[in-house]
């Protein structure tokens, strides 16, 4: 069977054709990825395949980093979180710990299903007005969602639907677990990639229809399965990781490795995991990714702001990074030769300037007079309308809006995904260094050989050379050094974190955070006199995913004393990887024991599923506990898009404490798993 694996990232859109039973890639091709029209950069990619393979395809598989890279890049839709009986006390308390930065978008209301106290509908109909005015969308967790299946959080639902059309994600109808701040951070994070996730769509289906080609769509999970398209659009948050589990996937595919990490270098993330044994490292405990922490199962991926597209800064003359995306001046100056007189004006300014004067703002969505923009104040608004005439530079938007140059009135714009900031980039450094391969394999093909493109690059690198008194070979080794430092230190932080970690530790201690830096430093003879060495080392080979990995590579895995792979279709190993895949679902739920005495006989224990039901012995409740958790993901994997169930199994967790008395059991968790086939991927009679 063939099949077309699509994968669309913050910098390219990558297809490819693949025969599935002869494992082999039949064709491939890369587009830039264009943001304000998606559509665009999918067509160009399918174009550019054999026509006569597309018929033959039996479905098409998506993956995607847009949604990780908003997440990353605190973008996506503006939500507010509703809170039903948490305490605002709690979520203060742990904040930081599941990836929120500040309270601004919480609501709460009183209301504890397990104390059988209703929610406070006269206080959430109070606060309703000023949320519709303030946000796109909500979402909404509620303590104790367990005693009665989420229904106050479907109460809440049903009262805001009958004022407004307002998108409301309930967080219960995700994840089943207690933990009431994580499931709203699942919810949050649902809520704001549902529009990213339904742009997505609709760009695919447009170009669908204009090719002529009707077949089913899937999409790739963060745990490796395919999902049907309609319950991909109803919970996206499952898909927060996809792109780069599909590159894990496809490097797996690539190089038959049975130990290594895959680097996956995009436009603006690097995404780590590890392979051992031949298998994916899995996350169970959920996903965390840019300091959230949700309950999504996925493959464990270790995800830096960092790729070809992240935006070289500079203070005190040092060169440093930035997690954000900017588009490469090359690409802007190639699109907009315009703006070239300007830049070249500023770069060739006798007096350096603290403010990178050289940057420029671009438009990137037309559609920002409709719902999203009665969330503009004015100023924004301006901002808007100066930019639909072209792109404009600091000084140039400041002039605009008649106030100076020093504060940023962008952030908010830039996070919304409205308008996006152009500044100089690993990309740029690399085509003034010659570094890049066949256009075919690289990010922006064919945009960065024009002379507007280089002459784009080397004023804005003029500019950053009499910020940084730094000469032109200097600054550029200075750019590729941070890259594969930044690399390397985050190699080493997930090696060590998955060997020597305590419970969700997520940071390397301070000390051993600086020890990195300086053992890849001394790995480059960059400093030390070799008296004393500090070294990391790994059996591990790096496997490269993406098209600068070439560049990067190989003094990583020099440092840490190891070898590094690449192949021609490492380019495009999201895009293979995000077809190679079937359905696979699980439900977990929970045995608890209510009363807990001396006498084992006097305790009772509760499954907590679609309903609160009771048992005497643990044997029994857990019994009935697996039928339930196999009956729920076996209908799960249904709605998934599972045609056929190939297996339906489950294991149990058992949970117990130590008393004066001995061990005793507090219940388990029960966790069923439900394997099928997709339509597609049934062999015809």
């Amino acid at each position: 069977m063939i099949a077309i694996g699509i994968d669309t990232g913050s910098t390219s859109t990558d297809a490819v054709i693949y025969d599935l039973a002869r494992k082999k890639i039949l064709a491939f091709a890369k587009s830039v990825t264009t943001h304000e029209h998606l559509e665009t950069g999918i067509r160009e990619a399918l174009c550019r395949l054999p026509r006569e393979m597309l018929a033959q395809a039996g479905y098409l598989s998506l993956s995607t980093t847009l949604a990780t890279n908003a997440c990353v890049e605190k973008k996506g839709e503006n939500v507010c979180l509703l809170f039903i009986g948490a305490s605002r006390d709690a979520v203060e308390w742990t904040l930081s710990s599941y990836g929120f930065e500040s309270m601004d978008f919480m609501r709460f209301i009183d209301g504890d299903a397990s104390k059988g106290i209703a929610p406070d509908w006269e206080a959430l109909d109070a606060l309703l007005p000023e949320v519709l005015r303030s946000y796109g969308s909500i979402a909404v967790a509620q303590i104790g969602a367990r005693e009665n299946d989420g229904l106050y959080e479907r109460l809440a639902r049903e009262r805001i639907a009958s004022v407004s059309d307002i998108p409301v994600t309930c967080s219960y109808e995700i994840f089943h677990e207690l933990n009431v701040i994580k499931r709203g951070a699942g919810a949050l994070l649902n809520a704001r990639m549902a529009p990213v996730i339904a742009d997505f769509f609709r760009a695919i289906h447009q170009v669908l229809r204009e090719e002529g080609l009707e077949i089913p769509v899937f999409v790739m999970r963060s745990d490796g399965s395919l999902v049907s398209e309609e319950y991909t659009l109803q919970y996206p948050v499952e898909t927060l990781v996809c792109g780069p589990t599909a590159s894990v996937k496809g490097a797996m595919e690539l190089f038959q490795e049975e130990n290594a990490v895959v680097v996956d270098m995009g436009g603006t993330t690097s995404d780590l995991a590890i392979i051992r044994g031949g298998a994916a490292k899995i996350d169970n405990e959920g996903i965390r990714l840019a300091g959230w922490q949700t309950f999504v199962r996925g493959v464990s991926i270790e995800t830096l702001g960092l790729g070809g597209d992240s935006r070289v800064c500079y203070g005190r003359g040092r060169i440093s990074l930035d997690s954000r995306r900017a588009l490469p001046m090359s690409i802007l100056a190639g699109e907009h030769p315009e703006i070239l007189p300007e830049l070249e004006a500023l770069a060739a300014q006798a007096s350096p300037s603290v403010l990178p004067l050289y940057e420029y703002f671009l438009l990137l969505r037309e559609d920002w007079q409709g719902p999203r923009g009665r969330l503009l104040t004015d100023t924004e608004r301006h901002i808007c309308t100066l930019l639909e005439q072209g792109p404009l530079s600091v000084t140039g938007l400041a002039r605009g809006l008649d106030m100076d140059e020093y504060t940023n009135r962008t952030d908010r714009l830039e996070r919304l995904g409205l308008v996006l900031r152009c500044g100089f980039t690993p990309t740029d450094a690399i085509l003034l260094r010659g570094d890049r391969r066949d256009s075919a394999e690289g990010a922006y093909g064919d945009l960065l050989s024009t002379d507007a493109a280089r002459r784009g690059a080397e004023a804005s690198l003029r500019f950053l050379q009499r910020a940084t008194g730094l000469g032109e070979q200097a600054l550029l080794e200075a750019v590729y050094t941070q890259v594969k430092e930044k690399l390397y230190c985050a190699i080493v932080r997930m090696l060590w974190l998955d060997r020597y970690k305590t419970g969700r530790q997520t940071q390397l201690p301070a000390d051993l955070e600086k020890m990195a830096r300086m053992a890849y430093r001394e790995a480059m003879g960059e400093q030390g006199d070799g008296f004393y060495r500090c070294a990391f080392s790994t059996r591990a080979v790096l496997l490269g995913s993406g098209a600068p990995t070439h560049i990067f590579l190989p003094d990583v895995a020099r440092a840490l004393q190891t070898h590094c792979r690449v192949s021609p279709f490492s380019a495009v190993s999201n895009a293979l990887g995000a077809m190679l895949g079937s359905v696979c679902v699980y439900d977990t739920v929970a045995v608890r024991a209510e009363r807990l005495t001396e006498d084992s006989q006097g305790r009772d224990f509760w499954v907590y599923g679609t309903e609160k039901m009771g048992f005497e012995t643990m044997k029994e409740a857990v019994e009935y506990a697996a039928a339930e958790a196999e009956k729920r993901a076996a209908e799960r994997a249904r709605r998934c898009g599972a045609v056929v169930l190939q297996s339906v199994s489950h294991e149990v967790q058992e949970k117990t404490a130590v008393t004066i008395f001995g061990s005793v059991p507090l219940g388990a968790d029960v966790t069923a798993c439900a394997r099928g086939a997709l339509e597609s991927q049934m062999p015809s009679a």
